[in-house]
């Protein structure tokens, strides 16, 4: 028992359409479609990922190992929700890497190494002020220019 569907997706190379082109063949008909190839030159598709797809633990441990985080423990409720513990991203991937070494986890919410499943849901950087920018435009120019790294946190900036 199940949804059958039926009919398929047309892909399309992003780069090689039009704006106006993807608006009439797809857009104003409100037809699906599958953009490929716009992202492959994005830093985070060769920095975050292997070749293979898996994620690239120890770029974001080099990278942003001491950024604190908020981590849902899977294994504990409170009140309606899992409980929150906040941990560096480098703690967090210390946990995944053990869980991996020990066997990795089940179905259930608990590891293998008795342990409970972490999930590190919405992890956001608001450190827009600790950058000491004058105004968001100065931050702009500054990403733009390369002055600011790829990868400095810079998260949320419409709502600071």
């Amino acid at each position: 028992m199940g949804i059958e569907i039926g009919g398929s997706i047309e892909k399309v190379n992003g780069k090689e359409i039009s704006y106006n082109e993807f608006v009439e063949r797809y857009l104003a008909k409100n037809q699906p479609v599958v953009l490929t190839g716009l992202m492959d030159d994005w830093r985070a598709c060769k920095d975050w990922v292997f070749d293979n797809g898996k994620p690239n633990l120890k770029f974001f441990s080099t990278h942003f190992g001491n950024s604190k985080v908020q981590v849902a423990d899977c294994g504990t409720r409170e009140f309606t929700d899992q409980k929150r513990v906040e941990m560096t991203v480098s703690e967090f991937i210390d946990h995944w890497i053990d869980d991996r070494e020990c066997g990795g986890a089940s179905n259930s919410f608990q590891e293998g190494n008795g342990k409970f499943v972490l999930y590190l849901k919405d992890w956001h950087f608001v450190t827009v002020q600790a950058l000491n920018f004058d105004s968001m435009i100065e931050l702009y120019i500054l990403i733009m220019s390369g002055s600011v790294g790829a990868f400095t946190p810079v998260g949320f900036i419409a709502q600071e």
